[in-house]
């Protein structure tokens, strides 16, 4: 099991991850078959929309939900559709160069974004946990902790410490798409 698998098994476990206070990196994915978009990460939860086959959504943040299966919070990018939450095993993610990430933390936890790679810059937002980032630059100093530049969909950009993400595989987010 890869480590980035194991650690965010780990997060999801503790249920850390929530939808967050900035939206998340709007990953592009499609359904694989017709989907409920439920009001919570919960078959029981009501049905505010049903998207067809092949829909293309935008995955927000990911919550491991009390059936022990993972939900994503999604955004249809149709104009005028409801965001929602869907199962994770109808979505699938497209491929891409990018880097993502998650905000860690405890739940509702407010993870510090700065305008540089050190504690005592200048905090210009911050975001939950369970949020989804872009990584776009790292930053370490000889024997401290990592930095990352990460962006959010708004393009609002600031650093993090290594600490307070999970970062995952070139092009990947919690698993890799099989095709």
């Amino acid at each position: 099991m890869h480590l980035a698998t194991k650690l965010t098994a780990g997060l999801l476990t503790l249920g850390t991850l929530i939808t967050g206070v900035l939206p998340a990196i709007a990953r592009p994915a499609t359904l694989d078959s017709r989907s409920n978009l439920r009001t919570e990460p919960s078959v029981k939860a009501p049905v505010e929309e049903i998207l067809p086959s092949g829909s293309s959504v935008e995955v927000m943040n990911i919550r491991l939900a009390n059936d022990g299966k993972y939900w994503y919070y999604v955004q249809p990018k149709v104009e005028g559709r409801l965001s929602g939450w869907i199962r994770s095993d109808l979505v699938r993610f497209k491929l891409s160069n990018k880097r993502y990430a998650t905000l860690a933390g405890n739940r509702g936890n407010k993870i510090n974004v700065r305008s540089a790679p050190s504690l005592n810059s200048k905090v210009l937002h911050y975001g939950l946990s369970g949020d989804l980032v872009t990584v776009e630059n790292t930053y370490t100093e000889y024997g401290k902790l990592r930095w990352y530049q990460v962006r959010f969909p708004s393009n609002a950009t600031g650093w993090v410490r290594e600490d307070l993400l999970s970062i995952w595989q070139q092009g990947c987010i919690i698993t890799c798409p099989t095709n």
